[in-house]
């Protein structure tokens, strides 16, 4: 006698009847219509923002769409910027891998049923098909189910970074009961059907359920089945109404910011005198000032914390959390759309918030869905700056920018002090340079900068550079003006550069300050001629590579603190470390994930209470290394450091690479 086939598949809706049909379809149209009215809700929110081109996004030419869908891919369901962060990546990676597949499972299972109701040749759940649809949801509702388990106990831990609402639990309890359903009703449907073999198998935690359900009669497993369908069914669809309701609207708001924000770490947007003379705006001081791109990403923010952990301002204690800024912003755009809303400045985001950040671009680049609290505060501090709200020695040092051409106030004549002794060209009498060195107000003027300036110009001689100065015709780029909100007076500035360096036909600039480097690379090209900017770390090395410098064992054990602006914002990390040679003592926070000293966006110019430097918590860390030596690749940083070494009472010594390499080269 022939053995019975084994049917590998199964009905869609096995043991439903058809009024349950009815009635799923019903309920299930009712979660969407309630799901679309809630996105609506936040999409007349987002309305209130500046006009965005979203047209043009969506109708350009694929060189331009590209990068955001390769953003989709890579960081939405590649999971880039979620990964590397321990326990909370793997929870995310494999709740989102679960949940991915069994939404496209489910979507799959439904299309097989309406195709195979237009014919039946179009039925495609069946076969190996079947047997390895069935086994990879089976696999991957575990991860979903784990990654679900490991966030509720993170959540009973209470990480002080993470944000906390009481909906959260609920959509924990919803997700975990829609895993565990789903594997209750696989199992009753098994006990019932009784399917053998690899159509048994392929579904492996079903059939280890169907076991324990062993002694159930068919009736009774088939009225079990129906109810946990019906329970597994209305979690389903409460979970898909909650959506805008709750956190859960980052599946819909994180890919949609990964798609229309536009990455742009170390630039800013311009502003010009006649959009002024015709909005009356400079920044932001209502929220319908911001774009709608940006109220779309307050929506994107999922509280997570990952901003706040990598915050130096917040870690010293100062008076700044990036995702409170975003969530107080959007608890704002809500009112305002209510017609309730309270002032931005002064009320919603205060003052010494505003001022509190280091620009060094780390909650940018933590965040996983490209969320931009940085990009916020530049712009509440341009409606502050427009304003006359800033003042003690920062506003100070921004007057004698605007009048001596320099923070420092000295006159430009002593430009060149520094050189004293030393045969350097400049560029007025030397036209035929090739490379322009862009010796930075820090270099000219700062005694401890000027002997980092002197070494670099000594190893420059002794490789027989052809380079040039300009001496008194340089002038601050203007990078602290625009990152403490005075647009214009670094516009000025650029203006006043540019003629001097296009009077000067300069093509290529060597920089020493990471901050001039960004300016005169990210800056300057949106008012003018785009310059070859390399940094002195960069430069030296090739120098060494070429064989114009030699490179002398090092003495003595060393780390290097990396300069936000020039690893994080520009990716120079690895020449300083070739410049140093092997063995040096890498802190935890380096390269492009290093925390910063405390002087970017202004904050060199600023005074801060002892208990709240940024560059004491740095120097701690660099001198937890062990090293003798704490180099680095930036004149703010130089000073920085050496005050948090000294604050720490260590007797490291604190040095930039330049002088590293010329006091091993004896020059």
């Amino acid at each position: 006698m022939d053995e019975p086939t084994i049917q590998l598949t199964r009905e869609t809706f096995g043991n439903i009847p058809p009024s349950s049909v009815v009635a799923f379809y019903v309920m299930a149209v009712a979660s969407v219509l309630v799901f679309c009215w809630g996105v609506w809700r936040r999409w007349k929110l987002w309305r209130q923002g500046k006009p965005i081109s979203v047209r043009e996004i969506l109708t350009g030419n694929f060189a331009r769409l590209k990068p955001r869908l390769g953003r989709l891919l890579k960081e939405g369901l590649g999971q880039k910027r979620v990964r590397g962060r321990g326990l909370a990546s793997w929870a995310h990676v494999m709740m989102f891998a679960g949940f991915m597949m069994l939404f496209l499972g489910t979507t799959l299972l439904e299309v097989d049923h309406l195709a195979a109701k237009v014919s039946e040749k179009f039925h495609f759940h069946h076969g190996w098909y079947y047997v390895i649809y069935e086994g990879a949801l089976d696999v991957f509702g575990l991860l979903f189910i784990i990654g679900i388990s490991l966030f509720v106990w993170r959540r009973m831990r209470r990480p002080g970074s993470l944000g906390h609402r009481a909906s959260d639990w609920t959509v924990l309890g919803l997700f975990l009961g829609i895993g565990v359903t789903g594997y209750f009703v696989e199992g009753l449907r098994i006990v019932w059907d009784q399917p053998v073999g690899l159509a048994l198998w392929c579904s492996p935690v079903g059939a280890g359920l169907a076991k324990l359900f062993g002694g159930m009669s068919e009736a009774t497993s088939r009225s079990a089945h129906l109810a946990v369908w019906w329970v597994h069914s209305l979690m389903v669809f409460g979970f898909f109404a909650m959506i805008p309701f709750t956190r859960l609207l980052h599946l819909i708001t994180g890919p949609a910011n990964l798609f229309f924000s536009t990455p742009s770490l170390g630039q800013l947007t311009p502003i010009s005198i006649e959009a002024v003379e015709e909005t009356g705006v400079v920044g932001v001081s209502e929220i319908a000032h911001l774009d709608q791109q940006q109220l779309l990403s307050l929506d994107a923010c999922m509280e997570c914390g990952r901003c706040d952990d990598a915050c130096p301002a917040f870690a010293s204690g100062k008076p700044l959390s990036p995702k409170a800024v975003v969530q107080d912003l959007k608890g704002l755009m809500e009112t305002t759309a209510l017609g309730q809303a309270a002032a931005l400045h002064g009320d919603t985001i205060h003052a010494e918030t505003i001022w509190a950040c280091t620009s060094c671009s780390a909650c940018v680049t933590a965040c996983p869905v490209r969320v931009d609290p940085l990009g916020l505060l530049f712009e509440l501090r341009r409606d502050r700056a427009a304003e006359g709200a800033l003042a003690g020695s920062a506003a100070n040092s921004m007057r004698q920018m605007q009048t001596k051409g320099n923070p420092w106030g000295f006159p430009q004549a002593e430009r060149l002090a520094w050189a004293d002794g030393l045969d350097v060209p400049l560029a007025s009498d030397h036209p035929d340079f090739e490379i322009l060195w862009w010796v930075g107000c820090a270099g000219s003027f700062d005694r401890r900068a000027q002997k980092v300036t002197r070494s670099i110009a000594k190893l420059l001689l002794k490789a027989g550079v052809n380079f040039a100065v300009l001496g008194p015709n340089e002038c601050c780029t203007g990078d602290s003006a625009r990152r403490l909100g005075d647009e214009f007076l670094f516009q000025e500035l650029a203006e006043k550069n540019h003629a001097t360096l296009k009077q000067h036909g300069v093509r290529k600039i060597l920089t020493q300050c990471p901050h001039c480097m960004n300016s005169l690379t990210h800056d300057y090209p949106q008012f003018g001629d785009k310059f070859e900017v390399v940094h002195h770390t960069e430069f030296l090395q090739q120098l060494i590579d070429d064989g114009k410098l030699a490179a002398p064992e090092r003495t003595g054990s060393v780390t290097y603190h990396d300069p936000c602006y020039l690893a994080r914002v520009n990716g120079v990390h690895q020449a300083p470390r070739d410049l140093l040679g092997d063995g040096i003592s890498e802190m935890e926070q380096r390269r492009e994930k290093t925390f910063c000293c405390g002087a970017g966006g202004g904050r060199m110019w600023m005074e801060e209470e002892a208990d709240q430097r940024v560059s004491v918590l740095r120097a701690k860390e660099a001198i937890e290394t062990g090293a003798e030596t704490v180099a680095v690749g930036c004149p703010f940083c130089l000073t920085m450091m050496t005050d948090g070494v000294k604050s720490c009472g260590s007797g490291a010594k604190v040095e930039d690479v330049a002088e590293n390499l010329a006091k091993r080269l004896g020059l």
